[in-house]
Formats: C-alpha cells, structure tokens, sequence
C-alpha cells in the first residue's frame, strides 16, 4: 500500500552566506536561469537583469514553500559595497550607509525616488508596483524586487 502526504513544488530560492544569513532570495516565478560563471553563480529574472554572486559568498541554497519562507523580507547584498538592503511591501531600509543621495529607478530609466539629503532613514515604497527595481545609494546601485 502506497502512502504519500501532499506533495508540492517549491517557489522560493534562497541563497544564504557562511554566517547562516539571507544572501538573496527570489520567487521561483521570477527566475528564468541560474548559471555558473567562472567563479561566480548568476541568476536572471523574467526581466533580463543578472544578479551575479561570488560562489565564495554562497554557503547554501535553499529551495522552499511559500509558507516556509523566514519573513517577508528579502535581503539583497552587492558584495562589492557591502552595502545591503532589506525590503517590503511599503519600505527599504539601507544597511552599510547611514546618509548620502539615494534615488529609486524603474528598468526603463525612469527616476521614480530621489532624496540627496538621506539620513538614513527607511524609505516609502508604498507607492510603487510589484516589479523589478534599481536603488542608487551615494553611487552604488542595487537591484531589488517589490
């Protein structure tokens, strides 16, 4: 006799670093490939971005359910800056900067956000629709997902 329990497929990828943190996690719906290069592991979403991501930076990947996903947060690292964010539905707040410029574009180029007087306070974006996003923070530019 053959028993099984509900069965489902995963939908959220999640890469996390040695010390056990979130590197980076994506909805399985947004992701079109995940590739090696060289050294670095690159993921690219529906929309063309790559995110690239140095293998030595990467302890783990974990593939998951949508209820199993640790918060609503996604935390998002260019390893070049050590600059970091965290996002959700209504605000990102910037980890590694404390004041500065920050402007929010939308892919096309499109200024949505500009602030040159940031003090380091969590920015709004309740405003803006689900979609891929690029955050410049005193020159370094992060892409990010609402």
């Amino acid at each position: 006799m053959l028993c099984c329990g509900g069965a489902q497929a995963q939908s959220n990828m999640t890469f996390f670093e040695p010390s056990g943190g979130a590197l980076a996690s994506w909805s399985l719906l947004d992701v079109t490939k995940v590739t090696f290069n060289g050294d670095d592991i690159v993921v690219t979403g529906k929309t063309g971005i790559e995110q690239y991501f140095d293998l030595s930076n990467v302890m783990s990947i974990k593939f998951t359910d949508s209820d199993d996903t640790p918060s609503s947060v996604t935390t998002i690292r260019d390893i070049t800056s050590q600059l970091r964010i965290a996002t959700s539905e209504s605000s990102i707040r910037v980890i590694g900067a404390t004041s500065g410029t920050v402007t929010i574009w939308n892919p096309s180029g499109q200024q949505l956000y500009s602030n040159r007087n940031w003090n380091g306070e969590d920015i709004n974006i309740a405003h803006l629709e689900r979609g891929i996003y690029i955050i410049t923070i005193n020159n370094t530019s992060i892409k990010f997902k609402k």
